[in-house]
């Protein structure tokens, strides 16, 4: 697995044992295609398969026309299925771009509560973030064997040594809501904004004091 970081955006590269599977391609066509040609110089000789969507907010949406130039298959939350759809459907005639010049096609898949993808050595689950008033969209992207949680906008760390926000964020109480209520054993928390945290500075976030 690969964190591929960027000033405010990140995305991360998931290796299965023929294919790769990308979570977030965000901001716009240029960010998007210099994740997918990092991703590929870090796991050569896999094609991806995947980009997964947290949500369809612009930031984090941003680059979902290049993926699908790429011919890569988009997985959203089902309420963001028809929209995507229509996104990557729509002509760009005035100024063409990269989707436009590529003339591929690509797919967009919806996951409800909880897809699993597996290649029988590593299972990557994505799951909804039920109830959080950010988006009804939104997926997190959970690794069990590395007891490791990707998500976006949930909870964002702050810079080491301060103090977390008094009364905390409602976003992060859904979020560990969530975990605690999927049974999810999670150790660290992959944010796609911030860094990398053990869980026990989003708990903390949360306004538990263990």
């Amino acid at each position: 697995m690969f964190y591929i970081t960027g000033g405010t955006h990140h995305s991360v590269a998931i290796e299965m044992k023929d294919h790769v599977i990308v979570a977030e391609a965000p901001l716009n066509d240029e960010r998007a295609l210099a994740v997918l040609a990092e991703v590929r110089t870090l796991i050569p000789n896999k094609p991806i398969r995947y980009v997964i969507v947290s949500h369809q907010r612009f930031d984090h949406a941003g680059g979902v026309r290049a993926a699908a130039g790429e011919g890569i298959t988009l997985v959203t939350h089902e309420a963001s299925k028809a929209f995507l759809e229509r996104v990557i459907t729509l002509p760009a005639t005035v100024n063409p771009d990269h989707l436009a010049k590529s003339g591929k096609k690509a797919m967009v898949e919806g996951v409800r509560d909880r897809r699993v993808l597996s290649d029988g050595t590593r299972t990557v689950e994505i799951r909804h973030i039920a109830g959080i008033l950010h988006a009804d969209d939104m997926l997190m992207v959970y690794l069990p064997k590395e007891k490791l949680l990707i998500e976006a906008d949930a909870y964002t760390p702050p810079a080491p040594n301060v103090a977390p926000m008094t009364p905390p964020n409602p976003f992060t109480i859904s979020l560990v809501e969530n975990i605690t209520k999927q049974g999810l054993a999670v150790d660290q928390i992959l944010p796609l904004h911030g860094r990398i945290v053990p869980v026990a500075e989003l708990l903390k976030a949360a306004g538990h004091s263990h």
